[in-house]
């Protein structure tokens, strides 16, 4: 149990670091199929996020669909990447039609609906930052779960601890 909350507060600090940090909620809609929605901040990047990718492997996803709401719909072209079979993954692409994510600015709402193929629930997955005009990768790292989540699930460890201790003494 304490390495679930040492889990939880290395994920959340870390978070602290990041130049960008995509997190994401995952919601069921019954059966294998799930939507993420995506919050992209851009904490210290030093330039605006005008394009974004976020990857998915094509053997635990399936049937892709993009699904963010209006009015952020248009406001990016996003566009389901297909895998090509030659290791690369299936991606949800985002370009900016307008501005991108300013210095310090959080953007949410981006989602995508999808088939879950693995076992359990989905969780991370890589992404990158992407310079819209030489299609260079400018960061990169992992998606994280939401910080309420991070936060929930250390309170729940912290409950799960207390009663086990509880009934040893």
């Amino acid at each position: 149990m304490k390495r679930c909350l040492i889990l939880g507060i290395i994920v959340f600090f870390n978070q602290l670091s990041i130049a960008t940090i995509v997190s994401y909620e995952l919601t069921a809609l019954g059966g294998s199929s799930f939507e993420y929605v995506y919050t992209i901040e851009n904490d210290s990047l030093g330039v605006p996020i005008e394009q974004f990718t976020i990857w998915f492997d094509e053997l635990l996803y399936d049937n892709l669909q993009i699904t963010t709401q209006l009015p952020l719909a248009n406001d990016w072209d996003e566009i389901i990447l297909p895998t090509t079979g030659f290791g690369v993954p299936l991606g949800y692409d985002a370009l900016a039609l307008t501005g991108g994510i300013g210095i310090g600015q959080t953007v949410g709402g981006f989602s995508i609906s999808f088939g879950w193929l693995g076992s359990g629930l989905p969780g991370n997955q890589m992404y990158e930052i992407v310079n819209p005009a030489n299609n260079q990768t400018i960061d990169s790292s992992s998606t994280v779960p939401e910080p309420t989540a991070v936060i929930l699930l250390g309170i729940g460890s912290l409950m799960l601890n207390a009663k086990s201790q509880k009934r040893r003494g």
